[in-house]
């Protein structure tokens, strides 16, 4: 009898050995995938919809928890329009064991259409915003978003971090995708800025004008584009760039805590008429500013602050504690400005500069001949292009210069 039950137990261990060999060769031919075949490829679903799908080079773990008390969906930047709100209760904070920016990645939320009818959201109108490294924005990009309407998902594709924050968040508009405001006055022509310390929001008019604000407390702002400049406001010997100014109205007060960042857009096409004959890297472009209610001959002063991308076609001023005000942007090749009138910011006091022994015509065509003059501010500037340090020793000079007395550098990347 033992030998018949050794014999069996033999038996069947040759069997499962023969069985186990079988099943790891199938496994190891499945493996090897062959054309038309489908293959399954799981993602990370998670008990309230979250999905996250990734390839990676290497092996690494990933921890997801929530956080109840998230910044608030009024705050979005990276996009525009206003009106966003949260559509969840809590943000999803994804955290990878290591620093992995070599990711495949695409992260999906889920949304019930009900509940966004509901609240006057339309699907289409569905964002996944991820907090912002500042932690005062939920930054949205359009260029990666994707709302999946048969599945009742909205998506962040072409990834290739996951680290970070992320909220669902809805926009309530009529309008879906980019929303961007007309000039002019009016409810449907009106900026509303949420009021809150520490907290970004963002606009963009039709033209590109774009304004990243953070206030205290909330008002409301309108931008008119009026056309004709009067040669007397002009600076002699710089030229406006376009043949209008932007006119910034707020009910902004100054207590309001106001920080706001503007992108004033470029036209590639009239730089290039209004530098046409000059080297372009020994021209600077910069915005100047005067009163709002200012009359039409009081002078506009350059804007500390600022810098011109040409990669982006716009002038960036940054940190300003107002908008209110008239903007133009002007080209200029002098590097050394220095003012002789409206000390303390009153660009009203400047007298007009070529009224005196020219026709405003002749001193209009006589800064188109020239592009050498001088700019007004009601502190003393050094703007300098690039093209004019030619070593590391010039820049360090002019910096040292600029600190000890106490005035702005501006430098233009032309």
């Amino acid at each position: 009898m033992a030998g018949k039950v050794f014999f069996r137990k033999s038996t069947i261990c040759k069997l499962l050995f023969i069985t186990l060999t079988l099943v790891t060769n199938a496994k190891a031919e499945d493996a090897l995938a062959k054309f038309g075949d489908v293959i399954p490829v799981l993602g990370q679903d998670f008990v309230d919809g979250l999905a996250l799908d990734l390839f990676s080079p290497r092996n690494r773990t990933l921890v997801v928890t929530n956080n109840s008390s998230p910044l608030p969906g009024t705050f979005v930047s990276g996009t525009t329009g206003e009106g966003f709100v949260n559509l969840s209760k809590y943000s999803w904070v994804v955290k990878l064991n290591e620093t992995a920016d070599d990711l495949i990645a695409k992260i999906e939320l889920p949304y019930d259409p009900v509940a966004l009818a509901g609240q006057g959201v339309q699907v289409a109108n569905t964002y996944v915003g991820k907090l912002a490294k500042d932690k005062k924005s939920w930054v949205i990009s359009e260029t990666q978003r994707n709302v999946h309407m048969t599945e009742n998902k909205t998506r962040i594709i072409k990834m290739t971090s996951l680290d970070g924050e992320y909220m669902l968040l809805g926009r309530k508009s009529e309008d879906t995708s980019n929303i961007f405001v007309q000039y002019g006055q009016g409810a449907t022509r009106t900026v509303n800025i949420t009021g809150g310390a520490e907290r970004i929001q963002e606009a963009e008019f039709v033209d590109g004008l774009r304004f990243r604000v953070q206030s205290a407390k909330s008002f409301a702002l309108n931008a008119d584009i009026p056309f004709g400049l009067n040669d007397k406001a002009i600076p002699e010997h710089a030229v406006p760039l376009n043949s209008f100014a932007w006119v910034i109205n707020s009910t902004a007060s100054p207590g309001d805590g106001l920080s706001v960042d503007v992108h004033f857009p470029v036209n590639k096409e009239m730089v290039e008429e209004k530098t046409r004959g000059h080297e372009e890297g020994h021209l600077n472009l910069l915005v100047a500013r005067r009163d709002l209610k200012a009359p039409a001959t009081a002078a506009f002063e350059p804007l500390k602050k600022q810098e011109y991308s040409k990669a982006k076609r716009l002038v960036e001023v940054r940190g300003m504690a107002a908008v209110d005000g008239q903007y133009v942007l002007l080209v200029s090749k002098k590097k050394y400005l220095e003012v002789t009138c409206g000390q303390g910011g009153n660009a009203q006091s400047c007298p007009g500069r070529n009224g005196t022994s020219a026709s405003a015509g002749a001193a209009s065509q006589a800064r188109e001949s020239e592009l050498d003059g001088a700019q007004v501010t009601s502190q003393p500037a050094i703007v300098v292009s690039v093209a004019s340090l030619s070593t590391a020793w010039g820049m360090n000079l002019v910096v040292s210069c600029v600190f000890s007395m106490g005035v702005s550098l501006v430098v233009f990347m032309l």
